[in-house]
């Protein structure tokens, strides 16, 4: 990276945007490109440089030890740790060998991955002319903290006049205003969306560089009054105003690597802000699921036209000669995402696509995703108890994910939704729902197992009674980051709590191991298969034949015929047995019900509450 060096030939401003480690290294950030575009866009005469620097220290590491690293956060938090703070370098160590288990491909010598980093850093610190500059941003999400203050650390002791603002959403609500005063170092804050604050500071400092003295804009916390109360959101109202993001210095980075070390990166894309779920909370009930604390950093929710996402689509597409995207969003705009997908298919690129889905998605809108090229998936699934999905206010039920993991597997898009554990208030009765939903999915790519962790001011932090949560404080593993004064000043993302915790890993170990199972089992199924669905139906017209495979036992194939057929084929989303009674006249209530129940025996079908689904994928649904 090249900054220029004359900082006095004429008004221009300029300004160093970073992206520290631990992002994905596969793709640029997307807060500094946007940030980059919209800066451009709105102030003449400024220079705008962007720095995505995780991907020096991925190039540095092997691309392999950084996946690795980057997999867990307290892992990744040590690493830079251990520069910030040498005198408590080996509390960092101890925090990264207490992530390592057994079979993790995670390096094993921390001393090393330390130099490593450290020579990786000294050397972007050295390319740059830190004196040029008049403002420097660091945009820290999940597990960019330690690494961020260090390098603000080391900038603040080559050039200690220089301003740095840092945003993101590790750094709103409570976080936001718990930083300044336990890190001077750092002279503002943005609160909330980075745009408008942004490009509000850089026109203050302009501003003062002219010798006036104007107030700060609004979304702006100065180390001048640490300890002032959180200044309002000040964000877009429309994300229409937003310009294309501007990828040019990771691509530029990405071309100057050795050719053996460069990739074919993916494009990440931003379709909307916030969650049409979590909406404004009243009467003292929370909305959004109970869990999240994903959308700090916005209020409400915003979503781009189709045909801005489009445009913006064949732009970078065009200009970066890629055709992997990753959608951003919590999960795509349910309104308009049918219609987003005919816009991005009439591009005519050939894309594969990945993005965050409600389970609720219906069909016909998946067949149109995975036509378009969404191939790989997150769906918002966390749990197979009714029960629980009610306690975490998911508004989904278990057979509603059930019919989500068949439709994924019947289309062939990747599922690599989790399976949430220990969730604080789960009990007996949501553990047995969940293990008998288990013997129903083997067919389906498995859940990954992930243990709940409690986020910061989201709905279970701030509403701690409600789920059997008796206390909440910073985590403990702070203290193995940070010195206890630091530690105990600031607010984490992920906090320590006291409540049934104990029980909890109890409850769970059950559950555990059968998808551990699972896990297996799938793996047994997909080399039967050549990589296929394992429960299958192939249309006969007049009849169905199922095909169901078994990782311990010979495949069974099964033939329904006449309204038997029929009513596999209308449940191959969930009916009541209502609806299924009255599409079917011809038999009656207790016939259609024995008929439905024999199904469930043999595990062809799931049934809950008096509802039912089909658990086969029909084999057109692969053409």
């Amino acid at each position: 990276m090249t900054v220029a060096t004359n900082a006095v030939q004429n008004e221009k401003l300029r300004i160093l945007l970073v992206s520290a480690p631990w992002p994905l290294f596969n793709r640029p950030s997307l807060p500094v490109g946007a940030l980059k575009a919209y800066l451009g866009e709105q102030i003449p005469h400024l220079e705008v440089v962007a720095s995505h620097l995780f991907l020096d220290v991925a190039q540095a590491l092997g691309y392999a030890r950084y996946q690795a690293i980057s997999s867990r956060v307290w892992r990744a938090e040590s690493v830079f740790s251990a520069l910030l703070y040498p005198r408590q370098a080996s509390r960092a160590e101890s925090l990264y060998r207490g992530t390592l288990k057994r079979n993790d491909d995670a390096p094993r010598d921390f001393a090393d991955i330390v130099r490593t980093v450290k020579t990786a850093s000294a050397q972007w610190l050295g390319k740059i002319d830190w004196h040029a500059l008049d403002l420097v941003g660091f945009s820290i999400s999940f597990c960019q903290t330690t690494a961020s203050l260090y390098l603000i650390s080391r900038i603040k002791s080559i050039r200690p006049d220089l301003p740095v603002v840092v945003g993101g959403s590790s750094f709103s609500g409570q976080a936001a205003s718990s930083l300044l005063p336990v890190f001077p170092q750092i002279d503002y804050v943005v609160v909330g969306e980075g745009e408008k604050p942004m490009a509000g500071l850089v026109n203050h400092l302009q501003a003062v560089r002219k010798g006036r003295s104007p107030s700060l804009p609004p979304g702006i916390l100065h180390a001048g009054n640490p300890h002032a109360p959180l200044p309002p959101f000040n964000q877009l109202d429309r994300m229409d105003r937003l310009p294309v993001p501007d990828y040019d210095d990771y691509f530029n980075r990405l071309g100057q690597l050795p050719p053996g070390e460069r990739f074919f990166a993916t494009l990440p894309i931003e379709a909307s802000r916030g969650c049409w779920w979590n909406q404004k909370e009243s009467g003292g009930h929370f909305n959004g699921c109970a869990f999240c604390n994903l959308n700090l950093q916005w209020r409400g929710y915003r979503t781009k036209s189709p045909t801005q996402l489009a445009r913006e689509v064949d732009l970078l597409v065009q200009r970066y000669q890629v055709l992997s995207l990753a959608f951003a969003d919590n999960a795509l705009p349910p309104k308009k995402a049918e219609a987003m997908m005919d816009v991005l298919g009439n591009l005519g690129h050939e894309l594969s696509i990945f993005a965050e889905l409600r389970a609720k998605t219906p069909p016909a809108t998946l067949h149109k995703m995975r036509m378009t090229g969404v191939d790989a998936v997150q769906v918002g699934i966390e749990a197979l108890s009714s029960r629980l999905l009610k306690k975490m206010n998911k508004g989904t039920r278990a057979i509603d994910n059930l019919n989500m993991m068949k439709q994924c597997e019947g289309r062939g898009i990747i599922n690599l939704s989790n399976l949430i554990v220990h969730f604080p208030s789960s009990d007996e009765k949501d553990v047995g729902e969940t293990l008998r939903v288990l013997d129903f999915v083997i067919w389906y790519r498995p859940l990954k197992i992930v243990r709940f962790w409690l986020g910061l001011d989201s709905p279970i932090h701030r509403f701690a009674r409600q789920f059997n949560v008796r206390a909440v404080f910073n985590h403990p593993n702070l203290r193995k980051l940070f010195p206890a004064a630091v530690a105990d000043g600031m607010r984490f993302m992920i906090q320590g709590y006291r409540g049934d915790r104990q029980r909890q890993r109890r409850l769970w170990r059950p559950v555990e191991i059968k998808v551990r199972q699972w896990v297996k089992a799938y793996a047994q199924l997909q080399q039967q298969t050549g990589g296929g669905p394992a429960i299958l139906s192939r249309e006969g017209g007049q009849f169905l034949i199922i095909d169901q495979h078994w990782p311990d036992r010979p495949t069974d194939k099964h033939r329904l015929t006449g309204v038997s057929a029929g009513i596999y084929r209308h449940c191959q989303v969930p009916h009541s047995l209502d609806q299924i009674v009255e599409a079917f006249p011809s038999h009656g209530r207790e016939t259609i019900e024995r008929f439905l129940q024999s199904l469930v025996a043999k595990r062809l079908m799931f049934a809950e509450n008096d509802h039912y689904l089909s658990l086969a994928v029909p084999v057109s649904w692969r053409s």
